[in-house]
């Protein structure tokens, strides 16, 4: 359950204060947080044969979902041969990971997310995309700092369907993982 589950996600469309925009920033990031935890914990499990070196929290275009996918060694190998390709060149391309997760606690965020985007406005909805993407980031960034995350496994954030995804992309990783040893070569890859 989610805490304070009986607060909508945007408290009051049309007159909101500053306050009301951090409270459902922070709320936000609190549903958004325990279904990563639940979804990481399920994954991590199922794949504890294999090496995971990357977990990316994705939103699309519209921000109306929400889902944790993650990369592994075994099948960055897998799609490599697929292509008949260096998997190296697929080491961090969110889409062709191979593992999704399938969690209630994140689809019930995304069923929210959807419902918000239906009944905002068009201004009201840049507020709403900047709060997912920052809720989101700081998410990731406080899930490896609490350890929850390992500390070997790259963390960041993306978005489908947008061009934004170069700038949430890196900016996340920038934040979530500055010493990372993947860090470098995941900022060479936007160069090419």
């Amino acid at each position: 359950m989610f805490p304070d589950e009986h607060i909508p996600l945007f408290l009051n469309l049309g007159h909101r204060t500053k306050y009301d925009l951090h409270r459902e920033c922070i709320h936000l990031k609190q549903k958004i947080k325990q279904a990563v935890q639940e979804a990481y914990t399920t994954m991590f499990s199922s794949l504890n044969d294999e090496q995971i070196y990357a977990a990316v929290l994705v939103t699309d275009g519209d921000c109306g979902s929400l889902y944790l996918t993650m990369g592994t060694e075994k099948s960055l190998i897998e799609i490599g041969q697929n292509y008949e390709d260096d998997p190296e060149n697929y080491r961090f391309l969110k889409d062709e990971y191979l593992h999704y997760d399938e969690t209630d606690m994140l689809e019930k965020v995304s069923r929210e997310l959807l419902d918000t985007i239906l009944h905002i406005e068009d201004e009201e909805f840049v507020k709403h995309k900047e709060m997912l993407h920052q809720a989101m980031s700081d998410t990731m960034y406080e899930l490896k700092q609490e350890g929850f995350i390992d500390e070997s496994i790259f963390v960041f954030i993306s978005v489908t369907d947008d061009d934004q995804d170069e700038i949430l992309e890196l900016t996340s990783a920038k934040h979530c993982n500055p010493n990372h040893p993947l860090l470098p070569a995941f900022i060479r890859n936007w160069q090419y």
